[in-house]
């Protein structure tokens, strides 16, 4: 996933995040979204496929915007078949954003969980908002 164009980069501090989606328009299949995803989290990296539906997608990066507008709230992303490869944000009370997942590739797995500061969220919430960006339909 070194390609730059249609590629969503988010860093903060220690965690950084990678995601590209390519979405096939027009096909019957529920899941049709292949979903790069690359994150570091303190050092310990990894990079996968997921594959989820475009509401699914669309859901989470609403959930996003609203965890932003509301500073509170959640949102996550889950492959509903295979591994079942999860990414899931939750803000609490202090203002601080929690990071968890996990990403399987083949016998590799890499749970990862990293916080940041609210104000990262802004960030975070307008780079997924610019979807034709980083995602590309087929």
């Amino acid at each position: 996933m070194s390609e730059e164009q249609n590629c969503m980069i988010f860093d903060a501090g220690d965690f950084h995040l990678e995601l590209r989606a390519k979405i096939y328009k027009g096909d019957p299949v529920i899941n049709n979204v292949l979903l790069y995803v690359k994150v570091d989290s303190n050092g310990f990296a990894g990079t996968m496929e997921m594959e989820v539906g475009s509401g699914e997608l669309d859901g989470f990066i609403r959930d996003v915007l609203n965890m932003n507008k509301d500073l509170k709230g959640k949102a996550g992303i889950m492959e509903p078949y295979g591994d079942h490869c999860f990414m899931a944000l939750e803000i609490d009370r202090s203002g601080h954003v929690t990071v968890t997942g996990m990403l399987r590739v083949s016998a590799q797995k890499l749970e990862f969980e990293n916080s940041f500061d609210q104000t990262y969220l802004a960030c975070l919430s307008k780079k997924l908002a610019q979807t034709d960006v980083w995602q590309e339909t087929v």
